[in-house]
Parts: structure tokens; sequence; C-alpha cells
């Protein structure tokens, strides 16, 4: 979307501490100056606190009760190949209690991009909408719960005009 730009992607795993702790260590010691993530990596930049911008779309606002379905227990295949090799986790009961307790950093510059037919976590704009100043929440049709191309079209996606303003 932005050739000047240098894109990061780091894996985070279902374990949250570890997780926040990952991105928070890895914004500072790389100057990141923006943070992006979608579903739970929406949840981890939500909890995350950094000093760049942050954007979260389609977030598991409560993944303890949102990944709490007979389809997101047992052993999973993760959506695209990870650094180190892995293809597999674990997930139970036991995980979702690690994400009870923790908190957001909401700060001046965090967006929220919530789709209007997340077929994977529901409907939940309103905790989304909740979370940010009017004006720092987006909802689109154009996606589902996954990013989809029309949604990151240069010039007409939604994620690139709000990427674009922050710019």
């Amino acid at each position: 979307m932005f050739p000047d730009c240098e894109v990061h992607a780091i894996d985070v795993n279902h374990h949250p501490a570890e997780s926040v702790a990952l991105v928070e260590r890895y914004v500072a010691q790389n100057g990141i100056g923006l943070l992006v993530g979608t579903s739970l990596g929406g949840y981890y930049v939500l909890c995350a606190s950094v000093r760049c911008p942050k954007v979260a779309v389609n977030p598991a606002t409560r993944p303890d009760v949102m990944l709490n379905q007979p389809s997101m227990m047992g052993h999973l295949r993760y959506f695209n190949p990870r650094q180190d090799g892995n293809w597999y986790f674990d997930f139970g009961p036991e995980n979702l209690l690690e994400f009870r307790g923790r908190e957001f950093h909401i700060t001046p510059d965090t967006y929220i991009i919530c789709s209007d037919h997340d077929e994977l976590l529901g409907d939940n704009r309103a905790a989304c909408r909740a979370l940010v100043a009017p004006d720092h929440y987006f909802e689109t049709s154009q996606i589902g719960h996954r990013m989809a191309p029309e949604f990151t079209q240069p010039g007409s996606g939604h994620l690139w005009q709000l990427l674009q303003k922050l710019k």
C-alpha cells in the first residue's frame, strides 16, 4: 500500500502477557511509527502501551468470551506461515483465563476499524465504538472478519484511507 514504508510483521501467539510484551519491546527497539493488528492481533494492539499511533481492525475485545467456541479449541492451525516454522498450536479453556483482567491502553492516537458483518467474532461494533473517540472509530462493509483486497485498495480501501491520514 505504501511502497516508501517498511512493514514489519511479528509472530504473536495465544498467550497475551507474552505477546503484548513482545509487541511493546519490538515497537520500542525498532522505532515503529504505526502499529496495526487485526483480530487477536488487534486486541494486542489495544493492550500495548506504546508511543505511536495504533490501529485495531476487528479486534477481539473480549477474547475470554469470544474464543470460547468449540471451533476455536483444540489442536489448531495458524492462518499464515510463522517465522519459527510452526503451523499448529493447542488452545484450551485454560488459555481463556489468561485474557481476564488485562487492560487496554487507549491513547489519543488509537483507532478502530470494525466490520459491520464479522462472521467470526459476531457484532462487536458497540464494544469497539465505546473504546475510542467517535472520530477514531470507523465501520466498514468492505470486509467480514478477514481483510479483503478491496479493504486495502490504494485510493479507495477503508484501511488505506485511514493509514493515508496517519502517514
